[in-house]
């Protein structure tokens, strides 16, 4: 077993629910996630921030965002840091301003759900932050 991070989730009617990610330190990467203390779900990628993507699609499913560092639309992380740290760290970014280490974030640290965006509306940002068209 690897490190517990519990977090909310926001629903789109206002409540919230518990969310527990289990972060393996077993490769390859494996996030581990169970709502409201339901079964565990199991999700595998390149890198926790890969990871984190597929577990908030899951939970945009069931119409939930997750409130963490990772799931605001202004977040993510350079080449170079999903390659260090298994990409469990992130860039903040502002706009007109060049990015730097001050900047950096723990992804699956809390943010609050007025802070948070689905996973396509954070594409949509990053894309808009770095003007890349679609």
């Amino acid at each position: 077993m690897g490190e517990l991070v519990n977090l909310l989730a926001g629903g789109p009617d206002g409540t919230s629910v518990e969310v527990s990610l289990e972060l393996s330190d077993q490769v390859p990467t494996t996030l581990r996630m169970s709502v409201a203390n339901s079964v565990w779900q199991e999700f595998q990628a390149s890198n926790w921030f890969n990871c984190l993507i597929e577990a908030r699609l899951s939970l945009e499913g069931g119409g939930f965002l997750i409130c963490c560092q990772g799931a605001r639309p202004d977040v993510f992380p350079s080449g170079m840091l999903q390659q260090m740290n298994l990409g469990r760290f992130a860039h903040r970014l502002k706009s007109g301003a060049p990015i730097s280490e001050d900047d950096i974030v723990d992804i699956f640290a809390p943010a609050d759900i007025s802070e948070v965006a689905s996973v396509e509306n954070q594409r949509i940002a990053v894309f808009k932050f770095f003007k890349i068209s679609k």
